[in-house]
């Protein structure tokens, strides 16, 4: 009696075993992949919608940072992560190998994502103060004119432009632990924005100011010479959030001219330190 595996029929089958099998393989990487692929472009996408759906209206602030940011955001960036080393480790083990490029944007874009996240929070909650109202002069703020309080009124939960005396909160594990004055928080955090000291007299320092704000992308709202005030808005460009700054100019008991910069978010608690480097930068600016 002859041997059934050795008949040609049997022999024919066992050899497409591996083929089949290695079909399927490569219809399940190809599948990852694409996958992989349409996270990598939804991570993004996600960010970017939350900040023009603000933008334009569509959605309150809560909406584009909690649920779109935080949540939706964060969770497919992980999957960007999973599937891109999936669809690395398929590469490697199937042949031929495809998947590599897939993979490795997949990481690189989860990786981008989740560490932008991240240094978000931190920041939010441990690296600056949760302030979002900056002052050169913390005794004697300077104060907004008509036009800007005026537009800041029409705005929903606007925050307060009284600076003395204002309180913020500080966390320790992301909750709310106390509070503290917002000049003893400004001051421990940005030590360097204090009042500059120039050497022109107030009328020169005046254009050179306005003309410096008019190169940071500041929209004017008012400028008086005889008060030595102007009054500018800044808006960002992504979520379009408006900072208000005013600057004040003093004639200095020794000659010269003293300018103060006050830079105020309309909303939010924290402005993760952009009022800051928004001060410092119009400063140092006006200085050269």
């Amino acid at each position: 009696m002859a041997d059934p595996i050795s008949t040609p029929e049997v022999a024919n089958d066992i050899a497409v075993l591996p083929k089949v099998s290695g079909v399927k393989r490569r219809k399940l990487r190809s599948w990852i992949n694409r996958l992989t692929w349409a996270l990598i472009i939804l991570v993004p996408l996600v960010f970017v919608l939350a900040a023009l759906g603000y933008k334009l209206g569509l959605f309150d602030l809560g909406f584009a940072f909690g649920t779109l940011n935080q949540k939706a955001g964060l969770a497919l960036s992980i999957l960007s992560g999973v599937f891109g080393l999936i669809s690395l480790i398929l590469a490697f083990a199937i042949a031929p190998r495809k998947g590599l490029v897939a993979g490795i944007v997949g990481l690189l874009i989860a990786g981008g994502a989740m560490g932008k996240l991240v240094a978000t929070k931190n920041a939010v909650y441990v690296e600056l103060p949760f302030i979002h109202d900056v002052t050169t002069d913390t005794q004697d703020p300077p104060v907004f004119g008509e036009v800007v309080m005026a537009e800041r009124a029409l705005v929903k939960g606007v925050n307060t432009t009284d600076y003395i005396g204002k309180m913020a909160p500080i966390f320790k594990d992301e909750k709310p632990v106390g509070e503290k004055l917002v000049s003893v928080l400004q001051t421990k955090a940005f030590p360097e924005i204090r009042s500059l000291v120039l050497s022109d007299p107030k009328d020169v320092v005046f254009g050179e100011a306005l003309a410096t704000a008019k190169s940071m992308g500041w929209d004017i709202k008012e400028e008086n010479l005889a008060e030595g005030r102007i009054d500018a808005t800044h808006t960002t460009f992504w979520y379009g959030f408006e900072d208000d700054v005013t600057i004040r100019l003093r004639d200095g008991k020794g000659g010269g001219t003293i300018v103060d910069v006050r830079s105020i978010s309309r909303i939010g608690g924290s402005d993760l330190g952009k009022n800051a480097e928004r001060v410092t930068e119009f400063l140092a600016k006006l200085s050269k």
